[in-house]
C-alpha cells in the first residue's frame, strides 16, 4: 500500500464520523477535514457539547444519532469511531443505507457480530475497513524492509512487549462495554504480528489474562505464547500495570536479530552471513575436543535501520484509492477476521486456563 493523496481528477468523498470521543474528535474527524480526498460532512454524537464542538471546529452538521444522519444526509464513507458495543449495528445500518464504512478497532466484539457487518458489505456491494494503522507505522515498515533482506534469515522467535502503567477508569475497563486490553493494545499488537508474518496459521495460542490495576472489572495485563504452523514462537505482553517497559519488540533468526530503540527510533540488526560462516562440524564423541568450550569466532555485522526513512503511510488515501478505483483495501475482511479469531482464540484460552 503506497501513501497517496488523490489527484484533481479524483472524487472528492464526502465522509461523517460517527462518535466524538478521543479518536474521532482528535483524529478521524479533523484529518477527514483536512485531505484532499474527503469532505467532513457531518458528524455524529448523543451528547450536545459535543456536537457543538464540532460545529464550530468544522462547520459542519452534528447530529444526535446515526438514524437522524441518515435521514437527512447521503454520505459516501461513515467512520465508525463509537464506542465497541455500537460498531455492529451501526456499521450495519449505514452499508444498507449504501454508505461505505471505516470502523475503529476492535470492528466487533464478537466473530458472529463481525460476519453480520461482512455479510451487510458484500449484500450491499460497499466497502467494510477496519481502522488498524498500527500494521503501516514506519518502525513497521522498517522491520519489514529487513526481514525482506532475509539479513537475519527466516524468523524463529518474536517478542513484542507493549506495557505502561495506567489505574483506567473509563469505559474501556469495562468486560460489559467490550473493554480489557486484549481487544484494546491487542487489536494493535496482534494485527502487527500477523502482518509482518503474513497472516499465519498457528498450532497453539497459550494466553492468561489479569485484572491488576483497572478500577473496572475487564483485563488490564495479558501475556500470550503463540506457536504458528512454520514454527514461528511469539511472545506477547500487553499491560497497562507495568511501569517500566520491556524492549518493545525484539525480532530472532538463524542468522540474527533485530531490536527496536523506542527512544531514537530505530532497529539494531547484528547478524552474520552463513556463506562465510557454515556450520562447524558436528562432534559425535562424548570427549569435547581439547577440552574446550564452543570458540567458534564469527564475524558480526551490525547495522542500524531508521522509522524516519520510511514515510508514514496516508491511509486515508488508500481507503479514497479503494473506495474510488480498483486498489485493494488498507485491511481487508479476511484479514479482520482473522485477527478477531486469533483474539477470540486467545480469550478462549485465558477462560480456559490451557492452550487452545
Amino acid at each position: 500500500m503506497q501513501s497517496s493523496i488523490p489527484p484533481d481528477t479524483l472524487p472528492v468523498l464526502r465522509a461523517a464520523v460517527v462518535g466524538l470521543g478521543r479518536i474521532g474528535f482528535s483524529f478521524h474527524a479533523p484529518v477527514l477535514a483536512a485531505h484532499a480526498g474527503f469532505e467532513l460532512a457531518a458528524t455524529v454524537d448523543p451528547e450536545p457539547t459535543r456536537r457543538t464542538e464540532a460545529r464550530e471546529a468544522w462547520q459542519v452538521n452534528a447530529f444526535p444519532d446515526l438514524t437522524t444522519l441518515l435521514e437527512n444526509d447521503a454520505p459516501d464513507l461513515v467512520v465508525i469511531a463509537s464506542p465497541t458495543p455500537f460498531h455492529r449495528d451501526q456499521a450495519v445500518q449505514a452499508l444498507r443505507a449504501g454508505c461505505h464504512v471505516v470502523c475503529d478497532k476492535p470492528v466487533a466484539t464478537s466473530l458472529a457480530d463481525f460476519d453480520m457487518m461482512a455479510d451487510a458489505a458484500k449484500e450491499s456491494g460497499r466497502h467494510l475497513i477496519a481502522y488498524q494503522p498500527a500494521r503501516f507505522h514506519p518502525s513497521i515498515s522498517a522491520l519489514k524492509s529487513i526481514l525482506q533482506r532475509g539479513t537475519i534469515g527466516k524468523v524463529h522467535t518474536l517478542v513484542r512487549n507493549r506495557c505502561n502503567f495506567s489505574r483506567r477508569n473509563d469505559w474501556q475497563a469495562l468486560i460489559s462495554h467490550g473493554g480489557g486490553m486484549l481487544n484494546n493494545y491487542g487489536s494493535h499488537c496482534l494485527d502487527e504480528i500477523l502482518s509482518l508474518l503474513g497472516t499465519p496459521d498457528f498450532v497453539s495460542v497459550h494466553c492468561i489474562t489479569r485484572r491488576l490495576a483497572s478500577l473496572g472489572d475487564a483485563d488490564d495485563h495479558v501475556k500470550a505464547v503463540l506457536h504458528t504452523t512454520d514454527g514461528v514462537l511469539i511472545d506477547l505482553t500487553i499491560s497497562q500495570a507495568n511501569p517500566i517497559e520491556d524492549v518493545s519488540w525484539q525480532v530472532h533468526g538463524p542468522y540474527g536479530s533485530a531490536v527496536w530503540h523506542e527512544t531514537e527510533r530505530y532497529w539494531q540488526v547484528r547478524s552474520f552471513d552463513p556463506i562465510k560462516h557454515p556450520p562447524p562440524k558436528l562432534q559425535s564423541g562424548l570427549a569435547a575436543g581439547d577440552r574446550s568450550y564452543q570458540t567458534e569466532s564469527l564475524t558480526w555485522n551490525e547495522i542500524r535501520i531508521a522509522a524516519a526513512d520510511f514515510p508514514p503511510i496516508d491511509y486515508y488515501g488508500a481507503v479514497h484509492a479503494a473506495l474510488t478505483t480498483t486498489a485493494a483495501p488498507p485491511v481487508n475482511i479476511a484479514e479482520s477476521r482473522k485477527l478477531l479469531e486469533l483474539i477470540a482464540r486467545c480469550r478462549a484460552s485465558a477462560d480456559a486456563g490451557h492452550p487452545r
